[in-house]
């Protein structure tokens, strides 16, 4: 950005103003064109290949901030995983836009029949600023450097799973799939959400919260200091089926306690002993045969004793999961 803004130390007018004329179109009016109509997905997506495209990722002096390798897995974590890799080093940088009081901003992607996604908000975001946009050169950001672990799923093995368990997912998720969402409605962007990925997202959210869970006796962060990054898209054009959990929390750098657990042998038992804490649950069978709970009724077998964590790890406020469907005999993955 800054090579892009600034041109011999001096602030170039004609660079600036391009660049802020693409950032209101790629991220705050999220305009597209026939290819794609949802930049969110865009952008994620290609975090997404960055991790599932490269087995290794060194971090160079023009790409200070993001380094990662695979790790070797054994036959078990390759039927149901592409890949597993350790984020050595991970740079997180968060800018604020503007903000909402009293009624949240629901950006709600609606999945249209040829793959595209229409774009729909139930309110406006105002300003974190108070005087004229070409006026405004600056707004607040915030970096931090961390690791982590990124998942990818194997796609083949899921498909498999889903249509030998058709019937039985089917039932089980059949309302959170064909319910109408009316975009005025509170907590309708991960109804909607849902509702475009499928079993998939239930599958996929509810391993993360699992590890993140698992991690924090194994590697001694709590989920206060873990958050995760869900990859997640049935669009045939960008599929996406992965979680990228890490932290970074407090100094720059890390400790290393993270990435140290994404080793083949470590991480196949830090797998293991998540599914097997998964089967019971202190409020069991009240949880367990759950048809519903949480907010808007978005959990299943799901609750605070056994699947939830802290609200600032999670992407969708402890929505949208169900254990489950993770180590149910009948129907578990």
């Amino acid at each position: 950005i800054e090579s892009f803004i600034y041109d011999d130390k001096n602030l170039n007018p004609e660079k600036y103003e391009s660049f802020v004329s693409l950032l209101k179109e790629e991220k705050i009016k999220e305009k597209g064109d026939e290819k794609n109509n949802d930049f969110h997905e865009q952008y994620r997506f290609q975090e997404y290949n960055c991790f599932s495209q490269n087995s290794s990722f060194e971090g160079l002096a023009e790409n200070k901030g993001l380094s990662f390798k695979d790790i070797a897995l054994n036959d078990n974590l390759k039927q149901f995983f592409s890949k597993i890799q350790q984020v050595d080093e991970l740079k997180i940088t968060n800018i604020q836009f503007d903000f909402t009081r009293v009624r949240p901003k629901e950006r709600v992607a609606i999945l249209l029949e040829n793959g595209l996604k229409e774009i729909q908000e139930s309110s406006a975001g105002k300003n974190i600023f108070s005087i004229k946009e070409e006026e405004l050169f600056i707004l607040p950001a915030n970096e931090t450097f961390g690791e982590g672990l990124f998942f990818q799923f194997n796609d083949k093995e899921i498909n498999n799973w889903i249509q030998l368990n058709k019937r039985s997912l089917e039932e089980r998720f059949n309302r959170f799939l064909n319910k109408e969402i009316n975009i005025s409605q509170q907590g309708s962007s991960i109804m909607q959400k849902i509702k475009n990925n499928g079993v998939k997202h239930f599958l996929i959210h509810s391993f993360s919260h699992m590890m993140m869970r698992e991690l924090e006796f194994s590697c001694g962060y709590p989920t206060a200091s873990l958050k995760e990054r869900l990859y997640i898209s049935t669009n045939p054009d960008k599929l996406m089926s992965g979680v990228l959990i890490y932290t970074a929390e407090g100094s720059e750098g890390s400790m290393g306690g993270l990435v140290s657990q994404g080793e083949p042998e470590k991480i196949i038992e830090i797998i293991k002993k998540g599914l097997e804490r998964s089967v019971n649950c202190s409020s069991d069978p009240l949880c367990w045969e759950s048809e519903g709970q949480g907010i808007f009724d978005l959990n299943l077998s799901a609750c605070f004793s056994c699947s939830l964590v802290a609200e600032t790890a999670c992407e969708e406020m402890n929505l949208g999961l169900d254990r489950r469907v993770l180590v149910a005999e009948v129907f578990g993955y």
